[in-house]
């Protein structure tokens, strides 16, 4: 079992994420793919021009529906596909339609060829195209195995429809399975690095945005946080507030018990203000052993109701070696138009009413 567990981890980077951070990657994914998709769309619309040029001067029949698809069908696809990554609103689409182009293509190739004299002339198009499928057009490993899957079985459909010599066959479909081989393995490989680079990419992310010691958000983010609530408050005239917690004598802990006692009570308080509030609240460590909260729809009186919630856990908490100990808190609330600093210094301002009045209290500003 365990073993499978690491089969599975090795063959997908993401296999213990959540179906969120494979969205994520999903999105990201794309993305990353669109000039990828653009100028191999150009270059190879480029190409079956120079393609069907050449064709015209070497195949002996079907001359006009030859030019109708090399010259006008295929590159009017991938020019297609090129234009539409220029849009967002058309990217969506434009996956769908670079699925479907190597596949009309190799239906095309298959129509004009099988059965003729010259079929092995014009089938390496087709072991090319499923390796560009998989390992050149952009699209991700998912739609490419169901698009080259699909060109794998109209070869195998028509090899046996029109009778070729075994050995021909046989070479024929030695080159197909070679081509699915090479161009799927490459396509899994490179995805599999787009993994591994996304998911380094969102801890990255993630540790400039979160305090090391108590995994609370840092005070970056915290400040980040607070303007998108303010930018909603001013859009949507919607209340919101947010709390300063400060631990009461914290330096005697780190003075008696020693600065590894300390970071055992910064912990434990972090996790208690997670315990205590909603998902939908932002709670970082701002410096020290000051904390903030941000109450997204909260008017200052349910603030306030949710400090004395906060206050009642922690004086009822035992932290580790150094027992029970308390904080004190501001509490304010926005007031529209005013920045991000006149928030903070409000409540900093009541905080500092909280310790000079005695520690263990809330002050509302």
């Amino acid at each position: 079992m365990e073993n499978t567990r690491r089969l599975r981890v090795l063959a997908d980077p993401l296999h213990r994420e959540d179906a969120t951070v494979r969205r994520a990657f999903d999105a990201w994914h794309r993305q990353v793919r669109i000039p990828q998709v653009r100028y191999i769309a150009f270059l190879t619309a480029l190409m079956y021009l120079l393609y069907a040029a050449v064709e015209q001067s070497v195949a002996t029949d079907l001359q006009a529906p030859r030019l109708l698809a090399h010259a006008v069908l295929v590159p009017g696809l991938l020019l297609v596909v090129a234009a539409m990554s220029f849009r967002a609103r058309l990217q969506r689409p434009m996956w769908a339609l670079l699925m479907v182009a190597p596949v009309i293509a190799n239906g095309a190739n298959l129509y004009l060829n099988t059965g003729s004299p010259q079929f092995l002339v014009f089938a390496p198009e087709i072991y090319l195209s499923i390796m560009w499928t998989f390992a050149i057009s952009g699209l991700p490993l998912r739609q490419a195995s169901m698009a080259a899957l699909a060109i794998v079985v109209l070869v195998i459909a028509a090899a046996f429809r029109n009778a070729m010599p075994g050995e021909l066959i046989q070479l024929h479909l030695l080159w197909v399975l070679a081509a699915f081989s090479f161009g799927g393995m490459s396509a899994f490989i490179l995805e599999k690095a787009h993994k591994h680079t996304f998911l380094q990419q969102r801890q990255l992310a993630r540790s400039a945005q979160i305090d090391e010691l108590t995994s609370l958000w840092n005070r970056a983010h915290i400040e980040r946080l607070f303007e998108e609530e303010r930018a909603r408050a001013e859009r949507y005239g919607q209340p919101f507030s947010v709390i300063l917690v400060d631990i009461d004598h914290f330096k005697a802990v780190n003075d008696t018990w020693g600065h590894s006692a300390g970071d055992a009570v910064l912990r434990q308080f972090a996790e208690l203000l997670r315990q205590n509030l909603r998902e939908v609240d932002a709670i970082g460590r701002i410096g020290g052993e000051e904390f903030f909260v941000l109450l997204p729809q909260t008017p200052v009186a349910q603030a306030q109701l949710v400090a004395s919630g906060l206050q009642a856990r922690i004086n009822a908490f035992d932290f580790e070696t150094v027992g029970r100990r308390t904080a004190s808190f501001g509490v304010t609330e926005y007031r529209p138009g005013e920045s991000r600093v006149d928030t903070f210094d409000r409540a900093d301002q009541a905080l500092y009413a909280a310790k000079e009045n005695g520690r263990d209290r809330i002050e509302v500003r």
